[in-house]
């Protein structure tokens, strides 16, 4: 008797997941209209070399100060 109303409450159950996903597939769009109005990002390229000369400009200063006992004498 248990087995019947497991089985009739799995039954009910796929049945409402089923009208369910049939209502969310119907609501969302198409791959392509999806992509179509996706916004393409701005890569800003000036910035890279800028951060890279200031680094490289920093290390410098840094390896001068460390290295400046031994060359100034």
């Amino acid at each position: 008797m248990t087995d019947e109303i497991v089985q009739d409450q799995a039954k009910s159950l796929r049945k409402q997941m089923e009208i369910h996903r049939d209502e969310e597939i119907k609501r969302l769009p198409s791959r392509k209209e999806y992509h179509k109005h996706k916004r393409k990002k701005m890569k800003v390229k000036i910035t890279f070399p800028i951060i890279r000369l200031l680094l490289m400009l920093f290390l410098l200063l840094v390896i001068v100060l460390v290295t400046s006992p031994y060359w100034m004498n």
